[in-house]
């Protein structure tokens, strides 16, 4: 597995030979707010990606011009609850439309739709993706809840910037919780609204190695 992090809440992994996108993001405004640290990538350069998986609807995790430009170039399915779905003009073949509790498989990709509370949001879901003995927990954009101590996984992804989502401590708290080995905090510092320590984060976590990453970086394992 090799995580790319492009910024804010957006991946690129690589898994089993696949190439998924979590969370596009590019712009340069995060709802309404500048954003201070600018994605690592361009849409432009996402040239290879077979699955696409957005979160809720929110702008800056459902970057919407993007996301068609690189469906219409890479062919890329489109996995996302139906209020995303909505936001987007897709084919249908392109729609992969899910809810809270599904699980399924496509392409020999291992897909569990997590609950994710946010109530800021129309549907809110985490994915974890699972292929070759190797899985990933994605969070979204989520408060900490009692049921993520049954969340297991190679890798936690979860935001930590505070504005309704975790902050450093929730976020450390539900990693102490789940059964993981390493976790990837993201959602944080792209503006003034969510401006936190990974550090602290880092400090907090017992239970499973942190990685953090700068845009443009990669993890592999």
């Amino acid at each position: 597995m090799k995580l790319t992090y492009v910024g804010h809440s957006t991946f690129k992994i690589e898994l089993g030979g696949l190439v998924i996108l979590m969370d596009p993001f590019f712009s340069g405004d995060a709802n309404g707010r500048p954003r201070k640290v600018a994605a690592a990538l361009s849409p432009g350069q996402i040239r290879e990606c077979d699955f696409i998986f957005i979160s809720h609807e929110h702008t800056d995790h459902c970057d919407v011009a993007a996301i068609q430009e690189i469906v219409e170039r890479t062919h890329a399915q489109v996995v996302a609850p139906r209020p995303v779905l909505a936001k987007l003009e897709l084919s249908e073949r392109r729609r992969v439309d899910v809810k809270e509790g599904d699980k399924f498989e496509i392409k020999g990709l291992n897909i569990d739709v997590i609950k994710a509370v946010h109530p800021q949001s129309t549907y809110p879901v985490g994915y974890k993706l699972s292929m070759g003995g190797q899985s990933v927990y994605f969070a979204g954009d989520t408060y900490e809840y009692r049921d993520m101590k049954d969340i297991t996984a190679d890798v936690a992804i979860v935001p930590i910037g505070g504005s309704y989502t975790m902050d450093t401590f929730a976020a450390s708290t539900a990693c102490n919780e789940m059964n993981i080995k390493y976790a990837i905090p993201m959602h944080y510092n792209t503006h003034d609204r969510i401006e936190q320590f990974p550090e602290e984060f880092a400090k907090d976590v017992k239970k499973a190695k942190v990685v953090i990453l700068e845009p443009g970086e990669d993890f592999e394992f």
